[in-house]
Formats: C-alpha cells, structure tokens, sequence
C-alpha cells in the first residue's frame, strides 16, 4: 500500500499544472544584489545553518560536489572549504543574473575550484556521473518539471551518490506559498531511482532528507 501511495503521490506532483517557480518573476522586481542580501541575511536559518547542511553531505577532501538552485551560491561557497584544493564545486542556477554575480565574486574571492552553471528547468548542467554528492537547498518545491530534473541530478551523480534535499513541508501554508511534503520528495525521488538513507531536523523549519543513486 505504501508503495502504491508513493506512486500516486509521485504522479500527481508532475501532472500538477501549477507553475510552480515563482522566482523568476521575483528577481525581474531587483538586482542581484538585493537578493544576495536576502538570502545571506545572518539570522536566515538557511544561511546560518549552511555548516550542518555541508555535514550532511558527508563532504571529504578530493571530492567532487555540486549545487542546484544555488541563487547567490552561500552554500556552494561554503562546500568549497570542505572539498579542498583538490575537489571541485558546481553550482547551477535558473536566473542569469544570479550566474553572473556568482562567477563575478568567484573570480573577486579566488575560488578556483568553483565552477558556475547556467541552468535549465529539466537539467542540471552537471556531467554525467561526475559528482560525489550533490544538494538542492529551498529550491526543490519551486521546480516545475521535478520528476525531470531528478532524472538529471541522478544522471550527474556517480554510483552510490549522495543527494540531500532541504526544503520545507505544505503544512500550514496557504496555496500560494512554496513547499512540498517530504513524503511526496520522497515518492519523486524513489520513482527516479533513489534510496532514501536519512533524514534530519537541523536546520529549523525545514526537512533534510538523504538519498543515495542505486
């Protein structure tokens, strides 16, 4: 039965016709700059918590990791430290403006081993098996094409991959506000070839859940 509510949950989320990114129109109304203040403010859980996110990927030196969502990159830049000089990070993001202020303060902080994407709806960008670990921060809920995109984020993946989703559940939110409910992340990501291993609680308000590509 739980097998079969997955699905049902899974097949209801990709034939919603809602559209579901509401940030493009978002940043049309500013530049990056005011973004990168919102999004870095110090007391943002997200943002405050981003160590605990990089813990949760299980990040060693050497490896090669990578962002989808990224916005202004707070914590692809953080993942940075935690590869080394001998790992790479990749950040993809939709907005244009947004990939163009994270190459700029790249270039500006000197992280050579950070690597810039320009992202599409239904793909990461990232090479095909080329990622140790991979996550997507606040960004999952607003996908309109999930049930694609984690075909890619698989495909990006090497075998036994990890994949960590942060995001926040529906409950108690109106119908114009983002989330998802874990267990429809989970039957998404179940149905695109995911294990789920974990799950945590750390960052305040949100969900955390673990995946490893079979």
């Amino acid at each position: 039965m739980l097998t079969v509510w997955m699905l049902t949950a899974a097949l209801a989320v990709q034939a919603s016709p809602s559209v579901r990114n509401t940030w493009e129109k978002a940043y049309s109304a500013g530049n990056a700059e005011s973004f990168v203040a919102k999004f870095e403010e110090p007391q943002r859980a997200l943002f405050r918590y981003r160590a605990a996110i990089a813990g949760l990927m299980q990040i060693k030196p050497g490896m090669s990791v990578g962002e989808v969502g990224a916005g202004s990159g707070y914590v692809a830049r953080f993942l940075v430290s935690k590869v080394g000089d001998t790992g790479r990070v990749f950040a993809n993001e939709l907005e244009p403006k947004m990939v163009a202020y994270m190459k700029e303060r790249a270039a500006k902080e000197g992280l050579k081993n950070f690597t810039v994407v320009q992202g599409q709806p239904t793909s990461t960008g990232f090479d095909n098996e080329s990622l140790d670990a991979l996550t997507t921060v606040y960004a999952f809920s607003f996908f309109d094409q999930p049930a694609e995109m984690l075909k890619s984020m698989h495909a990006s993946l090497k075998p036994n991959g990890l994949m960590l989703i942060v995001d926040v559940p529906r409950e108690g939110l109106d119908k114009s506000s983002p989330g998802l409910d874990a267990e429809e992340v989970v039957a998404l990501a179940t149905a695109a070839g995911f294990t789920r291993v974990g799950e945590n609680g750390v960052v305040p308000g949100h969900y955390s859940l673990i995946f490893r590509k079979k």
